[in-house]
């Protein structure tokens, strides 16, 4: 009896079937960090998606630059590079990138600010600057003029410059869907799960992208601390709550989301506070996890069944005398066996969802 009941198969039921799941995602370009993200993600409820890096290829270009103060284009891109330098945020690469197109001359500046979803704000000839929201500025340069957001309701990324003594520029920027992005929220709609955008991009662009990835919710202007009450206030109301994030700005609400994943090109501070991270940068990856959660369950639930089943029917033999120790402990051997060899099947399936789209 004690060799028949011996629990190896209970205790490798779910560790084996855990860790062929996570080795096939890792194969396919998914590191999992957390061993709860299997299980949370097939409970999920909500998806929520940050915007710029995650839906989008993250990769925005400078459409145009209007100038609306004093200073010429080529002073206006080198304080707005001079002020973006050393930052990953990709607006800030589409900054840097056209100031070096352009060959604008270098410009010294010192004491940058940074203040998350907003912008920077940098002292240069004692003169105080702005680049960021139209909020942000406007909170030294004066109120903004119904000019400066006619852009917005084409899907185009404003950041402005301002000053103290008023408002200097506006850049406008395109940055195109990722091409799978309407797959992976179609999948996930068709399984009842609410999907969402929290942006701290202009609300009209959040509700124009949400509109086209027909997205159930949206809302745009959100600050980290914003998107991470809008988290915990969903959670509060009983749901399970996937985020999928790339910057900075999204750490906070990657750690305080249910299980959360982080995209390989994006900040190493999101990464490091997510349950998971996208190698690739590609979001079909999603679907692959979303895929392997269900087969892993699937797969915990049968070895589940099979070890009870056989302590069932094993246990009560040994009592009666009907097995010797010989075939105790090949019964004992061969369910473990069968347990793992089970598992071992989520390492072979293929990324099925995928190929349906």
């Amino acid at each position: 009896m004690l060799v028949v009941s011996c629990p190896c198969a209970l205790s490798l039921a779910t560790p084996s079937a855990l860790a062929a799941a996570t080795d096939r995602l890792l194969r396919q370009g998914v590191l999992v960090m957390q061993p709860h993200v299997f299980e949370t993600l097939h409970r999920a409820t909500h998806v929520v998606f940050d915007k710029t890096g995650t839906l989008t290829e993250g990769r925005p270009q400078l459409q145009s630059l209007a100038l609306l103060g004093r200073l010429q284009r080529d002073a206006v891109l080198g304080l707005a590079a001079a002020m973006e330098a050393g930052s990953a945020h990709p607006l800030a690469q589409a900054i840097i990138s056209a100031a070096c197109t352009e060959s604008v001359a270098e410009i010294k500046i010192d004491r940058v600010r940074h203040y998350a979803g907003q912008g920077l704000e940098a002292r240069m000839d004692d003169q105080l600057y702005r680049l960021g929201t139209a909020g942000f500025v406007a909170e030294i340069s004066g109120s903004a003029d119904s000019q400066m957001s006619v852009d917005e309701m084409t899907g185009i990324s404003p950041v402005y410059l301002g000053s103290r003594s008023g408002w200097l520029a506006r850049f406008a920027f395109t940055d195109t869907l990722k091409p799978n992005a309407l797959q992976v929220v179609t999948h996930f709609r068709s399984q009842s799960r609410r999907v969402i955008l929290l942006s701290g991009d202009s609300p009209a662009i959040v509700q124009q992208v949400a509109a086209s990835l027909h997205m159930d919710e949206a809302h745009g202007g959100m600050l980290p601390d914003q998107k991470l009450a809008y988290v915990q206030r969903l959670q509060q109301q009983g749901a399970v709550v996937v985020m999928v994030g790339d910057g900075m700005n999204d750490a906070a609400v990657l750690r305080g989301a249910d299980v959360s994943f982080a995209m390989g090109s994006g900040a190493a501070l999101a990464q490091s506070h997510a349950d998971a991270v996208l190698i690739h940068a590609q979001l079909s990856l999603l679907l692959d996890a979303a895929d392997a959660a269900v087969a892993c369950m699937r797969v915990i639930r049968q070895n589940l069944a099979w070890a009870t089943l056989y302590n069932l029917i094993a246990i009560p033999a040994a009592a009666f005398g009907l097995l010797t120790p010989w075939m105790a402990g090949l019964g004992m051997s061969l369910s473990s066996a069968l347990v793992v060899a089970n598992a071992l099947r989520l390492e072979r399936r293929p990324p099925a969802l995928r190929k349906a789209y």
